[in-house]
């Protein structure tokens, strides 16, 4: 599913940011709230990227947010043959939010 950059802005608060980091360093946006997770899209209805991490906290700094993280979704175990584990090769790590500015 898509959010629009406004209705995401909109919002009175987002449980969490996720900036999901792709191959040479591109990121795309999504947020969850109450438990679904969507892709933020730009004014024009692209999903909203940057190589800019930064940028993209930026966008949210207005915004409040409870949690915001860095995620990536590693293939290694794919590559190693590892197909038939079911176990999901993610790491994420907290970036922003009230629980980073309030540990």
């Amino acid at each position: 599913m898509k959010i629009s950059l406004k209705e995401s802005l909109a919002l009175e608060t987002i449980e969490k940011v996720v900036l999901n980091s792709y191959e040479q360093s591109l990121y795309l946006v999504s947020i969850i709230n109450d438990g679904e997770e969507r892709f933020v899209t730009d004014e024009k209805g692209n999903f909203l990227k940057s190589f800019n991490k930064l940028e993209l906290q930026k966008l949210f700094s207005n915004t409040r947010v409870k949690r915001m993280v860095v995620r990536h979704r590693s293939s290694y175990n794919e590559m190693i043959g590892l197909q038939e584990h079911k176990e999901e090769n993610t790491l994420e790590v907290l970036v922003g939010g009230e629980e980073f500015a309030n540990p």
